[in-house]
């Protein structure tokens, strides 16, 4: 049996209620949301342009479902202000503190300069975010109440996470093995079923689950493999160690040389890569039947064995960059988009002209470029709490906080090695993970 303390409605209202007012400050500061190139292609492939696999799906329906009542980035926005401010709720209410402090750590968690700057956009990143919270809290729920409606909730959560993004995986892992911890628990509680039946369960839904994920990031028009967009910003950085052009010569227009590659690479993003050389570098972008793609994986495994110290170095400024302070003369896309960027025939949309947004916009960009906007210093406490946590095991809040923390660290686990640009979005789960988790380890109280 879990046991967990009880919990009554009263003692839930100033969670609710914050999370409502928090809810409506933040969507009049930011409405519709912030809507970056990215966000602009994945509203004009639900409009009824070419889709591809560049992105997750997830975004691409999410807009499909929304745009017949809110066109443009306004209901997606709603949507993922609304999975963030409940889930933040629901797990603050599961804290043994009084509601003064389940309100501070709803508001520490919302007010986190990583977070706070990151939910104005309208990303599949930040979706995410919402969307594992979302499931974290209602999992909480589930281990008190044992009602499977909101079992069911996080589980759709968890599927809808593992669409939005392609590298979604290590963040579900975690969160979905606790699913079945509680689910097992209550299981046992409720009535009996042998442990054969409840493994052939686990694996029946872990199977549905991503196989009905891939058939959707199949069922696209137009299949691509981006691994090139990533092997060839790495065979650019290992050339100019080198000193000698390593990219396949099928892979460029004539006349690339090691200057030509110098003034178009940037050590914080690859898009500079492929716009900016004179002698042209193909589309990021090849379809899967592509010849080239051989060649470029080729290339890039060959470079990594010949020069791994000039591929780790390469790895290492963009893993600095990614977690650590950005310098002011980058671009602020990196860190932050103000606006709503066009694309093709979508229609254009009004930006949020509040002073109070204007009021914001300024504190971001005073911010991008000091340690405010780190993304280390999170990692920092996520490690101190999953430590705390492993030493608390047995408590049931410290349970779940080593699946919400060993979700966020898995997560960014990777991103040194396939990240292809500095951007905070990547690391936005890993940042509210630690708070969550952090929140849910350090209030932790002896099981009774």
């Amino acid at each position: 049996m879990i046991p967990s303390p009880p919990k009554t409605a009263q003692a839930a209202a100033p969670a609710t209620i914050f999370a409502l007012i928090g809810f409506v400050l933040y969507v009049w500061c930011f409405y519709p949301g912030a809507m970056s190139p990215d966000a602009a292609y994945a509203w004009w492939m639900a409009r009824g342009g070419e889709t591809n696999n560049i992105q997750g799906a997830g975004m691409v329906w999410l807009f499909r479902l929304t745009d017949p009542w809110l066109p443009g980035p306004a209901g997606p926005f709603l949507c993922i202000q609304a999975l963030f401010w409940s889930g933040l709720a629901l797990i603050a209410t599961e804290l043994p503190l009084r509601p003064p402090g389940r309100v501070a750590v709803m508001l520490i968690a919302a007010a986190a300069p990583v977070c706070f700057v990151l939910l104005s956009h309208v990303w599949s990143d930040v979706a995410l975010m919402a969307a594992l919270s979302s499931a974290a809290g209602m999992l909480l729920r589930y281990r008190r109440q044992g009602r499977g409606g909101w079992l069911l909730g996080a589980v759709l959560q968890l599927w809808w996470a593992l669409i939005l993004r392609h590298n979604a995986l290590p963040a579900v892992m975690p969160l979905f093995a606790y699913a079945v911890y509680v689910w097992t628990m209550r299981q046992h509680e409720a009535f009996p079923m042998t442990r054969r039946w409840r493994a052939v369960t686990v694996l029946a839904v872990a199977i549905a689950l991503w196989l009905s994920s891939a058939a959707l990031d199949r069922a696209v028009d137009h299949r691509v493999n981006a691994l090139p967009s990533l092997a060839l910003w790495d065979l650019a950085a290992i050339s100019l160690k080198a000193g000698r052009v390593l990219l396949p010569p099928d892979s460029h227009g004539p006349g690339l040389d090691l200057d030509d590659l110098r003034q178009a690479y940037t050590p914080y993003m690859n898009l500079s890569l492929f716009i900016g050389t004179r002698a042209g570098i193909g589309a990021p972008f090849l379809d899967p039947a592509d010849p080239r793609n051989d060649e470029i994986r080729d290339a890039w495994l060959a470079a990594i064995r010949d020069y791994p110290g000039a591929y780790l170095a390469h790895r290492w400024r963009l893993t600095r960059a990614l977690f650590g302070t950005r310098r002011r003369e980058w671009p602020h896309e990196i860190v932050y988009v103000d606006g709503e960027s066009a694309f093709g025939t979508n229609p254009p949309v009004a930006p949020n002209a509040t002073a109070a947004h204007a009021l914001l916009v300024r504190a971001f960009e005073a911010a991008r470029a000091t340690p405010i906007l780190a993304a280390w210093p999170y990692v920092v406490l996520a490690l101190a709490a999953i430590v705390h946590a492993w030493r608390r095991r047995r408590e049931a809040n410290a349970q779940a906080a080593l699946a919400v923390l060993g979700s966020g660290l898995l997560y960014a686990a990777p991103l040194p090695f396939i990240a292809p640009s500095a951007e905070l979005r990547y690391l936005g789960w890993t940042c509210l993970a630690a708070l969550l988790g952090a929140a849910l380890t350090f209030t932790s109280r002896p099981a009774p």
